[in-house]
Formats: structure tokens, sequence, C-alpha cells
């Protein structure tokens, strides 16, 4: 039987992990690609002194490893979510860390305010009217009629506010994006029968725009040529199925309607 040497992390070596695993499930829970979590783990070890360190990542795994002599620390992550600001925050505490500006702790204290905010849940009233310009913006874009700026405003603000509310209060995919194109679907139908003149594909297109997955198709493809194959895969399979799902749940209306 071959006995393994027991080994116990020093104050510094259990700092590291803190501090690196927090990055890593910050950048993750945002919704940041494979390659940036890996990096950023891995930049912050090397600042920290750690140049042996191995981490790998997928969409619901951290696995980090200081170095050969060490335990390793795995992370199951259950949340994600689109938030650049808080990728952003990530990064600049990264860099701070490794130019001399911030300590070890404070880098850990500030890392851990980021993951506590509430950045990650704008107000709803925020993302109401962010959806509503979208949805607008891409009506312009895609030559919609003047007829259909209002339905489209309406079906994009409304839908997107209904995925939002099932999101949180479910924490379940591809649920909240079929019963928000279902909403999108029937206020189109509404919409058409009130302003009758407009193009009913053009208003649906451009109020799903809101609701689409297209940070995570785009991740998907910069996972691609980073090599993470795994990552790559569940990613497109989600963004898949969240795309199935929007489109069943405007078919749906229009099969009754």
């Amino acid at each position: 039987m071959t006995n393994y040497p027991q080994t116990i992390d020093s104050y510094d070596e259990k700092l590291a992990k803190d501090i690196i695993v927090l990055a890593g499930r910050i950048l993750l829970e945002s919704g940041a690609e494979g390659s940036r979590v890996e990096d950023t783990m891995t930049y912050i070890a090397h600042t920290l002194g750690y140049t042996e360190s191995n981490s790998f990542v997928t969409n619901t795994v951290i696995n980090f490893m200081l170095h050969d002599e060490t335990y390793p620390r795995i992370f199951r992550i259950k949340t994600r979510d689109t938030n650049l600001h808080r990728i952003s925050e990530t990064n600049r505490i990264s860099r701070r860390l490794a130019s001399g500006d911030i300590s070890a702790e404070d880098a850990y204290q500030a890392l851990g305010k980021i993951r506590t905010s509430q950045s990650i849940n704008h107000d709803l009233l925020f993302k109401f009217i962010a959806a509503a310009i979208i949805s607008v913006s891409f009506l312009y874009l895609q030559g919609g009629h003047f007829v259909d700026v209002i339905t489209a405003l309406v079906a994009g603000a409304f839908g997107y506010l209904v995925v939002e509310v099932l999101d949180r209060k479910l924490q379940a995919q591809f649920i909240p994006e079929f019963a928000g194109a279902m909403v999108i679907g029937l206020i189109t139908v509404i919409g058409r029968e009130l302003f009758p003149g407009g193009s009913g594909a053009t208003i649906i297109i451009a109020a799903v725009m809101p609701i689409v997955p297209g940070v995570l198709i785009t991740n998907a493809i910069q996972d691609l040529f980073g090599g993470h194959m795994l990552m790559f895969t569940t990613k497109s399979l989600e963004a898949l199925v969240t795309a199935f799902g929007i489109g069943a749940g405007v078919g749906t209306i229009l099969i009754i309607f």
C-alpha cells in the first residue's frame, strides 16, 4: 500500500486559492468564455508566485490546483448570467494585483464585494426600457414599418420582462424563454389587429432579439477556437435548445391564433 504524504496548506496558499477560485467563479457565472477564465486564474497564480498551477473549467465546474503538493479546489457553478461589468471589474482587480497596487487580502475583499454585489440583478425597469429600445432598433434595421413601432416596443419589453421574472423565480433553463416568446407572439397578434398594415414576422424577429442567446453563441465559438471542445459542445447545445424554446413559444401562439 502506497502512503501519500498529507500536506496542509499554508495561510498564503489558502488565500491564493480563495482569490483564484473566487475570480474564476465570478467570471464563469458572469458568462465569460472558458479560455478567459483559465487564463485569468493562471495569471493571478503567477502573480502570487505559483508558476505550476493548473486549472480546468467547464460551464458548470471549476477545478484548480495551485501546485502538485497541495489539495485541489473544485467548485460547482449553479447559476450563470451575462454581466460584462463584473467580468471587467474582475479583470481590473487581477491587473491591480499584478502591478502591486493592491495586496492579496484587499484583492480577496474586492472580489468578494463584486461577487455579492447586486449588479447582476439590474432593476427590472432598467432592463424593461433597454429591451424596448433594442426591439425598436432591430425593427429599424430590418426595414420595419412605422406602424409596427409600438407593437415591437411593447412585445420586446414585456417578453424580456417575463423571461427575467421567471428566470429569477424558477431558476430553470429554457422555460422562461419559451414563456417570453409566447408573450411576444401574443402581443404581436394583438398588435396586428389593432394596427393593421404592418409585418408580423418583422415584429417577432425584432422583439425576440433581447432574449436570443447571442452572447452564449459567441462564447461557444471562442471556446472552439481556444480548444475547449467540451465547453463549446455544451454551450452550443444550450444555445440551440434555447433558440428552439423561443421558436416553439412563438410558433405555439401562431398556431393557436
